[in-house]
């Protein structure tokens, strides 16, 4: 089972990344421009009663900025050089339940993934994405039973 999670994490961050790079587009309308000069972005998640050996986890983040690699923060500690990021279901199973994810410097395209699919007891889980300071995406729910599920792409 966990080989199956592995190898979904890697099919899932790869698709992320070929959608990604295939909607970025050049365009002359303002909004378009504004992204030029770039976005700064900050993802919080909170998972309650994940089962590493039953439930799948995965959030992932890719965004790009000035360069090929960036330097992204994970709970306040500075990845360098980071192109992606991504957190499984052991990654909330200790001690820690919420990770916020931001980028360090404005960017001009963000993409974020994520399927939760529980098949033990309830699951909280809350949501947030901030562009610039400012929430766009706010979902809170609870995952109750075998199968429910919460899988979503966004981008920027």
């Amino acid at each position: 089972m966990k080989k199956l999670k592995n190898t979904r994490s890697i099919i899932v961050l790869s698709i992320l990344s070929a959608l990604f790079l295939s909607s970025c587009k050049s365009s002359n309308d303002d909004e378009d421009m504004q992204s030029e000069n770039g976005n700064n972005y900050k993802i919080t998640v909170t998972l309650t009663n994940v089962n590493a050996s039953d439930d799948y986890v995965f959030v992932g983040a890719v965004g790009t900025g000035s360069g090929s690699k960036l330097d992204v923060k994970v709970n306040n500690v500075v990845k360098v050089g980071e192109s992606s990021v991504s957190l499984g279901d052991t990654d909330f199973t200790g001690s820690t339940k919420t990770y916020v994810i931001e980028t360090t410097e404005k960017i001009s395209n963000f993409s974020n993934n994520v399927q939760i699919i529980n098949y033990g007891q309830d699951m909280t889980i809350s949501y947030k994405i901030e562009k610039d300071n400012a929430v766009k995406i706010n979902e809170n729910m609870t995952l109750t039973g075998a199968g429910a599920n919460f899988t979503k792409d966004y981008s920027f």
